[in-house]
């Protein structure tokens, strides 16, 4: 029997090419971006997942309050991890862990800058990460211990077996010796912060200048632990909330403990409430590729109930014949199936031939897993899913058919297959709406974060770290470059203005209210700052090196953090900072060191380039490959040893944006697809159309009709279907968008130009498909026409 039916199945594809051809093609782009899309999802849920035991892992996190605002962070006091497994039986592993750092590392000849962290020794216990080579119970428990992953072990040492062997850590103020006791087996995408090099904590912890680890008010590194088998999470949570003000009665802290498997995707905040986070990105996009493919399930549908008049009559004589309803529907179900394991085989060739430009658009490194049985598994219910949803409507439709009305011909006016026909067309142009208005939003929002002005000038503006030698001999460097005619001018920082780095709530003044503080960003810079970060100062004056109190006595604010000061008195012009009091010497304009996600806060500036590691170099305009190179010579020159880099802060500040900018130029190309498999199926339903009104045209043009008269004919039958969908559609994007910009502090307005734009160019393309194919009908002979029936 199935072999029967595939035998037909063949014969019919086979004589209707066109319609086969098209539901091919159709299903087998729905099917393309289902997988890809299905591949980045999955990537998704695998960061921070299929670790042992990642269930008991939590991150201690803090809500900070600063008055009626919360702001939530993962930084913790860096005696935190310690203190918590010593006083909390419920805490079986702790480990305090920095942010990543790069670092160069010397083995022999090889000079490699590798990107990581320092880790308590509980925190390789805790994660669970597979060794390649080592012993997990001795890695980290020794100063001199480093734990490498496989690539970083290769670009070393050329192998991954190198347990014990030796590589230098070469720092701004000394060269330190570290012996390799583990190397991690490749992570993949399941880490969501990649890294190459895992240090002692107890390094970082005993350094001088790291005294402020040691004390309850400060915070930097992170805390993560592992409870015991069976405690609660939640209860615990509840419990720490106020473990540190019991260390620290002056503590704004309420700290709580979140898992780590979910803080990828779920981990967002605000005001203290959780959001959605990523995961709200990841549901996006899964509707996205299910309307695509549910698109192409559409096109199917309407192309074989348009063509139902040619096979009513082979329904007719098989009823005849003495087939039953059960076997006919099996029949067109069997067909649709095998329709779709055609384009099911063209999908995955077009996923292995795109996979790496999408690798690139998304960030990722995924691959099609093909000797996977799950995968097959998948694959194979999506593409026995996709056949009966497609072949589900036609299949029962024909197998209802009436003998009597087959033989007197009465299928082709059947109103309810019309009107299904064009709901079905309504549908889909729905969804092709709502994702091209979607599209151009999220295009206008991410232009318009970075075209703004964010208080700084980011063009020709090059950042450079100071490292190494190049660290104590920065007034040389600035000196050599600023001869160059094509630099304007250099300065440095502790601060990069690409996020939070270091901010404190210990600021004072008269008429503070008590009940009120704010978390204000610090910013040590050395002289020539605003004039090279082309801020605009709006008050007072910058800071002198003809006023030798300036670095202990001045400091500098932004608009923010002057109006928060004197919003109770407008005389203020005193501020203490942890404890030191500071003439308020300037004002400059806001300046953003944060995206577009946050609304602009507090920050000072204070001339103290100590801890400066940031070297911010002011271009002309022109001969920017030039200038560079002479960078790089003066900087090899005062520091051989280091590798000269660089980074464009225009770039930069792109990089704030980078998930919002994939999240635009996919959206931007799945919106196209969308549209080109919604034509494929108005492009066949306009060629059914047109020969089902071959006899009418011909009568038409015998009369005197004209051309466009005739095209009005076949395109009425669409276009007004296509108008009325961009109604609905552009009403659903204005509610899914007006959501989405909430997650912008700074944000467009939904402008009304953004409908009648989509519109335009769904009605175009629509309105281009169907005359395309309409012309070809005008075209032929009447006289042939008219003889059609």
């Amino acid at each position: 029997m199935l072999t029967n039916y595939l035998k037909i199945a063949l014969r019919g594809f086979a004589k209707h090419k066109l319609t086969f051809l098209i539901n091919t093609l159709g299903l087998s782009l729905g099917l393309w971006a289902a997988v890809l899309i299905g591949l980045w999802i999955k990537s998704e849920f695998e960061v921070g997942k299929g670790l042992a035991q990642s269930d008991q892992v939590y991150r201690v996190m803090e809500h900070q309050s600063y008055g009626a605002q919360i702001f939530t962070t993962t930084s913790t006091p860096g005696i935190l991890a310690e203190t918590m497994k010593e006083s909390l039986s419920e805490v079986e592993k702790a480990a305090t862990y920095s942010w990543n750092e790069e670092h160069l590392f010397v083995n022999g000849e090889k000079r490699v800058k590798l990107n990581g962290f320092f880790a308590g020794a509980d925190y390789l216990h805790i994660m669970q990460y597979p060794f390649l080579h080592g012993n997990k119970e001795l890695a980290l428990t020794d100063k001199s211990h480093i734990v490498l992953t496989e690539e970083a072990a290769v670009k070393l040492f050329g192998t991954t077996d190198a347990i014990g062997e030796s590589v230098q850590l070469i720092s701004n103020e000394e060269e330190e010796l570290y012996v390799v006791q583990g190397v991690l087996k490749s992570l993949g995408s399941t880490v969501s912060s990649a890294f190459e090099y895992i240090l002692p904590y107890q390094v970082m912890f005993d350094k001088p200048y790291n005294q402020w680890l040691k004390y309850w008010g400060n915070n930097g590194p992170s805390t993560i632990v592992k409870l015991r088998a069976g405690t609660d999470g939640e209860k615990f949570s509840e419990s720490i909330k106020d473990f540190i003000l019991e260390r620290n009665e002056n503590s704004n802290v309420k700290l709580f403990a979140y898992p780590q498997s979910e803080l990828y995707l779920h981990g967002s905040w605000k005001d203290g409430k959780l959001q959605e986070g990523r995961i709200k990105t990841v549901k996006l996009f899964a509707m996205i590729g299910f309307f695509i493919l549910l698109i192409a399930c559409i096109n199917f549908m309407n192309l074989s109930t348009a063509k139902s008049q040619k096979r009513a009559k082979e329904v007719g004589v098989r009823k005849v014949s003495g087939a039953d309803k059960s076997s006919l529907v099996y029949q067109f179900l069997s067909e649709s199936v095998l329709i779709t394991v055609f384009s099911g085989i063209l999908a995955l060739l077009l996923v292995q031939i795109t996979l790496p430009v999408f690798n690139t658009l998304t960030g990722k490194q995924m691959v099609l897993p093909l000797g996977e049985g799950m995968f097959w598994a998948q694959f194979g219910a999506v593409i026995l899913f996709t056949g009966l949803v497609s072949g589900s409507y036609p299949a029962f439709y024909l197998s209802a058919t009436k003998v009597v009305s087959v033989f007197k011909n009465h299928i082709q006016g059947s109103k309810r297959v019309v009107l299904a026909r064009k709901g079905l067309v309504l549908f889909q142009f729905i969804l092709a709406t709502a994702l091209i208005v979607s599209t151009v939003v999220v295009f206008q929002q991410i232009n318009y974060a970075l075209k703004q002005n964010i208080g700084y000038e980011k063009d020709q503006l090059i950042m450079v770290p100071l490292e190494g030698e190049l660290f104590g001999k920065y007034e040389i460097f600035k000196t050599q470059l600023e001869n160059n005619p094509n630099i304007e001018s250099v300065t440095r920082t502790t601060h990069n203005l690409l996020g939070r780095n270091s901010n404190t709530g210990g600021v004072e003044w008269e008429g503070k209210d008590p009940e009120f503080n704010a978390l204000f960003e610090r910013i040590l810079v050395d002289y020539d700052y605003l004039s090279t970060m082309g801020m605009k100062l709006i008050d007072g004056e910058d800071f002198s090196r003809d006023k030798g109190s300036d670095s202990t006595q001045s400091v500098i604010l932004n608009q923010r953090a002057f109006e928060i000061i004197t919003q109770a008195n407008p005389e203020v012009r005193t501020v203490i900072i942890n404890g030191e009091t500071r003439q308020v010497t300037g004002v400059v304009e806001d300046f953003h060191f944060q995206s577009f996600h946050q609304v602009m806060e507090p920050a000072f500036i204070i001339l103290d380039p100590s801890y400066a590691s940031n070297a911010f170099i002011r271009v002309k305009a022109g001969e920017m490959e030039k200038t560079l190179g002479a960078i790089q010579a003066v900087a090899e020159e005062l520091n051989p040893v280091f590798p000269f880099t660089y980074q464009f802060m225009d770039d930069n500040y792109a990089r704030l944006y980078q998930d919002d900018v994939r999240l635009r130029d996919l959206a931007q190309y799945f919106s196209i697809l969308t549209i080109l498999i919604s034509c494929l199926g108005l492009l066949g339903l306009s060629a059914h159309v047109a020969e089902q009104k071959t006899k009418e045209i011909g009568i038409r043009k015998v009369l005197g009709a004209s051309t466009f008269n005739i095209l009005q004919v076949i395109n009425r039958e669409f276009i007004l279907v296509v108008m009325v969908s961009i109604l609905i559609g552009s009403g659903l994007a204005y509610w899914f968008m007006s959501d989405w910009l909430e997650g912008y502090a700074y944000r467009i307005d939904f402008e009304w130009w953004f409908i009648p734009l989509a519109a335009v160019l769904i009605l175009g393309i629509a309105l281009i498909t169907v005359t395309l194919q309409s012309i070809k009908a005008v075209r032929s002979n009447p006289v042939q026409a008219i003889k059609t029936e």
